[in-house]
């Protein structure tokens, strides 16, 4: 069993299960007009999971099985892979992307004002053909962190991109004042930048249109500053503002792709929360500035492993941190990143297997059963719920006094236990409703008086399905069912109606 922390309680392991706040009556209002997310990409996948590691050396050389089933995308990241829904575009696999190498030599012009944009987008169209070869829906991150494309973020080691650039102008012009060749400098790359930047997207979109394009670290929020005395994660105001500026690429994107890796820095500790937290909720931001009412979806990437120590496992608490984070404030999905180091030898494989079958995958059913089930019974699953207050610590979680993640002999996953109208209770006290693009989810809910039904899936044959009627209601186990999808829907009701029967005998319990 899980321990993980239940809603809104930071240290939930210990606690009684008891709510800690009663409602004699209850009706919740779970939509703000002016708050909307993106709406799903897949049909009924308000949530989307996504693998993007080269996991396949485990099954196919060392014969280890990794359950990727709660994934809805698998992607390889590696060079030879393509046709996949998740693509992952290097510096060396889209165009002729201009920089300087590891030894400070430069490719294709080095400076984005030496490049040849020409020749790049006609490269471009080459590459996108070759490795999304069809035009199906899928995710399309185009990884291109050499530069940046605003002057003043090219801090080291990264200003070698601003001095090139200085002695460019320098060598074109000798008689411009220091000041000047660095104003020139700076306004010839940034135009540069953009315009590689810009141009690369329309083009993507124009061929591969199914495709959601973004770039990888867009937004970011600079948010390092956690090994000071005092860390509330926060975005420097100054990052905020430059993020601004870059409007015209949150106008050209079809997605957002921010990343929320971790550092062993921020193991098992609140500022690891903070971190992440604020990294979210800056590309939440962001997604509104094209359209408020129909935001841009976000798909936050992270790891399963430290970024420093990549043989070390992300714990439990640093999956709150992250995941639970994400999911809290109301991201459109996650895609779970890994190198080879996953999967380099048998012993790798069989750790990364463990992991998943005791850690990370009991954890992705918890949230998402958690995060459907307040969709569905409060936003008519036309909206996600998301924190009423972003600063808390505030979860999706399902309430593990009423409910466990278990593995069971044959490898698969079952549910035991049932929510209860308590645990409704909690989510609607702390969640709100954000409404999908262009929709109406306001809806009021009695979970006093009201049947309550709840039939959502983590995955084909990871459900929860129970009938919540509180009138009638004898016992915190009373009409439940946990099924697996494949049971059929007759043999539901009818066990419905013989426990409805039973029920009406038992004695109320206290």
């Amino acid at each position: 069993m899980l321990k993980f922390k239940h809603v809104f309680f930071r240290s939930f392991v210990g606690s009684n299960g008891a709510s800690q706040v009663v409602f004699a009556f209850l009706l919740i209002p779970c939509c703000l007009a002016t708050d909307f997310r993106a709406a799903p990409f897949l049909p009924n996948i308000s949530f989307l999971w996504g693998w993007n590691a080269p996991t396949e050396p485990c099954s196919k050389k060392f014969s280890v099985s990794i359950d990727l089933s709660l994934f809805s995308l698998i992607g390889n990241p590696q060079k030879d892979a393509i046709g996949q829904p998740i693509t992952l575009f290097y510096v060396d696999r889209l165009g002729l992307y201009p920089h300087l190498n590891k030894h400070n030599q430069p490719e294709h012009g080095g400076l984005p004002q030496l490049g040849n944009l020409t020749a790049h987008l006609n490269k471009a169209r080459t590459d996108i053909n070759t490795y999304i070869p069809k035009d199906d829906p899928g995710l399309a991150i185009i990884d291109w962190e050499e530069w940046r494309p605003i002057w003043a973020r090219n801090w080291k080691p990264k200003d070698i991109y601003r001095n090139k650039s200085i002695q460019w102008v320098q060598r074109q012009n000798p008689g411009l004042s220091a000041i000047d060749a660095s104003n020139r400098a700076k306004q010839n790359f940034e135009t540069a930048g953009k315009n590689f930047m810009k141009e690369t997207l329309t083009l993507a979109k124009s061929i591969r249109p199914k495709n959601l394009w973004g770039y990888y670290l867009f937004p970011d929020c600079y948010n390092h500053h956690y090994t000071g005395p005092v860390y509330n994660g926060s975005c420097p105001y100054i990052e905020m503002r430059r993020n601004n500026e870059l409007g015209w690429l949150w106008s050209e994107s079809t997605a957002l792709y921010p990343s929320i890796y971790l550092n062993t820095v921020l193991k098992d500790s609140i500022r690891g929360a903070r971190f992440a937290r604020n990294r979210v909720l800056e590309a939440i931001r962001v997604s509104g500035v094209r359209n408020a009412k129909s935001p841009l979806p976000i798909f936050v990437y992270a790891r399963p492993v430290f970024t420093d120590v990549s043989s070390e496992y992300l714990t439990e608490m640093d999956l709150v941190n992250t995941i639970g984070e994400t999911t809290s404030l109301g991201a459109s999905g996650m895609i779970l990143w890994g190198s080879f180091n996953l999967s380099q030898t048998v012993d790798t494989c069989r750790k990364l297997q463990g992991y998943m079958n005791t850690t990370l995958n009991p954890y992705i059913i918890n949230v998402t059963l958690a995060a459907k089930m307040c969709s569905q019974v409060f936003c008519q699953e036309k909206g996600v719920c998301t924190r009423k207050d972003v600063n808390t610590e505030s979860y999706l979680h399902l309430n593990p006094i009423h409910l466990t993640v278990e593995l069971v002999e044959n490898g698969q996953f079952t549910i035991k236990g049932e929510p209860t109208v308590e645990d409704l209770k909690l989510f609607a006290d702390h969640f709100i409703c954000s409404c999908f693009a262009n929709m109406a989810c306001e809806k009021k809910v009695n979970v006093e008086t009201d049947t309550i039904y709840i039939n959502v899936c983590a995955s084909k044959n990871v459900c929860l399905r129970t009938v919540l009627n509180p009138r009638n209601a004898t016992s915190p186990n009373s009409t439940r069912e946990i099924l697996h999808s494949s049971t059929s829907l007759v043999l539901f009701l009818l066990f419905l109606i013989v426990l409805e029967n039973e029920r009406f005998g038992m004695q109320t319990r206290l």
